[in-house]
């Protein structure tokens, strides 16, 4: 799956920040916090020793009294010669490492660490050698009063949080423009003339916005100035073809040049739908207003009258689109099917989440390479120029670029066993299928029946 360029800056941003926290906080461990940890280890290993070295040279009582000092005094618990701490277990703390690590060193003998609970709080206890026997010396845990793994746990969530935050901020500044632009530039794409975008921000996005704006102007103006033109074109071509039909209204009716007179009067209407096509693809083929719309009605209603159109008909099915745009798009498709074949024309209708509306002839179809080329403005599968055989070639580019400028997704397709698909799939809120209430009433059942 590709990923966005948000998502990309903000994977970059997440691996480059974690990646120094980390290696800060390794350092600050490494150079930090670690010598003072060996620093304490080192001291409290003295002290133990020479606790148990001043134990041993005392009497009985002396020796309850230096216990007593020792626990008032340093937090340490001196276990008189023989005993041993109950329930001793293993436990894994980085301080006690140290200190055992710091014992053995000074002493080269054996240490013997372990762990245990005592009125509900834990204890830490070694075991040193005192002349003849052994001493456990125990101290608790808060005399520590270090909490590596919570420090550790808060740290690192503390850091994961300023990682996401920073890295999402900044990701968004940075992709927040893209995105206006990516919109607007879809906007160009379909016909429309979107707002001016801020051309603030970081140098080069500031340039890239003035650079996008002026691109846009230019399109709409050339847009404009090709409606103009079409339009032009139109109006001073129709005024010398008027002017040849009144020349041929008026010529004298003989016989012998009737069938010339027909077929120059058939060139001349020719000429006029060209125009009005030509026009008609400059102007009016922006997004149009959308509202509920019965697709099962309207396709009812192209095909009224027809007996070649097979339209069985069904349930209302209500879609928010621009019916006069759609109207358009539907009939330009059926007289293309009809003009290129002499079997009926099928029509059927999908309502779903996404409504799709079919329009399958049997004509002789388009090959493959050709199925996106047939919707630029003039262009014919067949090199004649007449319209009998190839038609204006300005039907389906008109189809298009109002099916690209109301978001309905306008595709070709062979169908199975000759012929052509053309599939309008409609974009938008989700359908509607109301329930049909006593027979399904429908103009064309009986035409398409016999058809």
């Amino acid at each position: 799956m590709r990923l966005s360029l948000f998502s990309r800056a903000l994977l970059t941003l997440i691996i480059t920040f974690g990646l120094f926290a980390f290696l800060a906080f390794a350092s600050v461990v490494q150079f930090a916090l670690v010598p003072v940890a060996d620093r304490g280890t080192r001291d409290l290993a003295a002290l133990m020793l020479l606790a148990t070295d001043t134990l041993a040279h005392l009497d009985a009582e002396q020796g309850r009294e230096y216990r007593a000092h020792m626990a008032r005094e340093h937090g340490l618990w001196l276990l008189p010669p023989g005993e041993a701490p109950q329930d001793l277990s293993d436990y894994f703390f980085p301080y006690l490492e140290r200190l055992h690590q710091a014992l053995t060193e000074r002493t080269g003998g054996l240490i013997a660490t372990g762990s245990s609970w005592q009125a509900g709080e834990r204890w830490l206890w070694v075991r040193l050698p005192s002349h003849d026997q052994s001493l456990w010396i125990g101290f608790p845990r808060e005399r520590v009063q270090s909490r590596p793994f919570e420090g550790l746990t808060l740290v690192i969530l503390i850091a994961l949080l300023l990682v996401v935050v920073t890295a999402a901020l900044l990701a968004r500044r940075v992709t927040k423009p893209l995105e206006r632009l990516s919109a607007a530039a879809e906007d160009v794409a379909q016909g429309f003339s979107p707002q001016p975008l801020p051309e603030t921000g970081p140098r080069e996005l500031a340039s890239l916005a003035r650079q996008f704006n002026h691109m846009s102007l230019q399109v709409r103006e050339l847009l404009a100035n090709r409606t103009l033109l079409l339009a032009g074109i139109s109006h001073d071509l129709r005024t010398p073809l008027t002017r040849l039909r009144l020349a041929l209204e008026m010529l004298p009716r003989d016989p012998a040049w009737r069938e010339l007179t027909e077929r120059m009067e058939r060139d001349l209407e020719e000429m006029n739908d060209l125009l009005g096509q030509a026009a008609e693809l400059g102007r009016s083929l922006g997004r149009g207003e959308a509202r509920w719309v019965d697709l099962a009605g309207l396709i009812s209603d192209l095909c009224q009258g027809n007996p070649r159109l097979r339209w069985t008909g069904g349930v209302p099915c209500h879609q928010q689109v621009d019916p006069l745009a759609l109207r358009r798009i539907l009939g330009n498709l059926i007289e293309n099917a009809l003009r290129y074949s002499t079997a009926s024309v099928e029509i059927e209708l999908a309502c779903g989440p996404q409504p799709t509306i079919r329009v399958l002839d049997r004509g002789p179809g388009i090959p493959a390479a050709e199925l996106e080329a047939v919707f630029r403005p003039f262009y014919r599968l067949e090199g004649s120029r007449s319209r009998a055989t190839g038609g204006s070639g300005l039907g389906l580019a008109v189809c298009r670029q109002l099916a690209q400028a109301n978001g309905i997704d306008l595709r070709l397709a062979d169908r199975p066993g000759g012929g052509l698909v053309a599939h309008l799939l409609l974009s938008g809120p989700p359908a509607v299928t109301l329930p049909v209430v006593g027979p399904a009433a429908n103009p064309v059942d009986a035409a398409a029946g016999t058809a």
